[in-house]
């Protein structure tokens, strides 16, 4: 087999697990809070897998840009490999760093908005208020959260205890 077709294939592989990993870790967090529910509790809004809102906006930008930039140093060499037409500028700089350059520019540009964006109201701790309280404060679009009694859903279950 072609050396390069068994280094895609690495690639591949590599890949594959990476996006298992993630995949597996999602559903333990998923099979966690379906659990907490059946027993009535509630879930904590954020938890290590959902950093506070917005944060992912940073994230995505320095990724980017990081990239962007490993790109554009990698893709730099090219102007000392190709003949005298195509390095004749000034710092070897030509189209070819186009590639790295504009993911440099979209990751600025996410880190900046970040930056440059209202402040978000960070979430307070509803155990010291009151329900009437809690439900005034959360958005409208959202149902009202209760919490379950498991006697309850048992006993209304249960075929011998609404017959007894």
């Amino acid at each position: 087999m072609d050396q390069l077709a068994i280094v895609g294939m690495e690639w591949v592989g590599a890949l594959a697990l990476f996006l298992a990993c993630i995949v597996f870790v999602r559903y333990l967090d998923h099979r966690e809070r379906m659990s907490m529910i059946e027993r009535g509790l509630i879930p904590p809004a954020r938890s290590p897998l959902h950093p506070r809102r917005g944060s992912a906006l940073l994230r995505g930008g320095l990724i980017t840009a990081a990239v962007g930039i490993a790109v554009t140093i990698g893709l730099y060499t090219l102007g000392y490999l190709l003949p005298a037409p195509f390095s004749a500028m000034p710092g070897r700089f030509g189209p070819w760093l186009l590639p790295g350059l504009i993911p440099t520019a979209v990751g600025l540009a996410l880190i900046a908005s970040y930056y440059l964006a209202p402040p978000r109201a960070e979430p307070t701790d509803d155990a010291d208020r009151t329900d009437d309280e809690a439900a005034a404060s959360r958005p409208a679009s959202l149902p009202p959260v209760r919490l379950l009694d498991p006697r309850r859903l048992s006993a209304s279950n249960d075929p011998d205890a609404a017959h007894g």
